[in-house]
């Protein structure tokens, strides 16, 4: 049962953060790169259930992303960043008990880490869309947007997440 609410969780969020960053926060004209929403839920929920949920929900939200229109780069280079980010961050969460201010730097991070995975990705693929010049900007502006956005999230998350699934904390 637990993990049964646990995966509706999950997706309900995965699902509620994709549609609001690609219908509402991409369009519209943030200077420099567009606000990672499903990153920083992605971040929110591996602090919260750990890595093997984290790299799910990693992949999952990054797969709905690449396939969410208007998706214009490579099916799966956002799935593979994000399950990387996903596992990293529910292993960082299951080592001790961490306070939440940290994964808010956690989440800059990440998301400074994955504008540059996806540059490099996709420079290695070819894309005509990667301009190096540009990258340390977007890197830097999609940190300042994930903490900003990990402020916001982190504790709703946490609090749903221990509404929904209290015996997923025994700690």
């Amino acid at each position: 049962m637990m993990t049964l609410r646990r995966g509706l969780l999950c997706s309900v969020v995965l699902i509620l953060a994709v549609l609001v960053e690609v219908t509402i926060l991409a369009p519209l004209p943030f200077p420099g790169a567009t606000p990672t929403l499903v990153l920083v839920v992605v971040v929110a929920l591996s602090a919260q259930f750990g890595a093997s949920t984290g790299a799910v929900c990693g992949f999952t939200g990054g797969l709905l992303v690449d396939i969410a229109p208007p998706a214009a780069g490579t099916i799966g280079v956002t799935a593979l960043l994000l399950t990387v980010v996903g596992y990293v961050v529910g292993r960082f969460a299951e080592s001790d008990d961490r306070p939440w201010p940290s994964f808010v730097v956690l989440a800059a991070v990440a998301a400074g880490f994955t504008t540059l995975g996806g540059a490099v990705i996709g420079g290695l693929l070819g894309d005509p869309r990667v301009r190096w010049d540009e990258v340390l900007g977007l890197m830097l502006s999609s940190s300042l947007y994930a903490a900003i956005l990990a402020l916001v999230l982190l504790l709703p998350i946490a609090w749903l997440s221990r509404r929904i699934v209290p015996e997923a904390y025994t700690r």
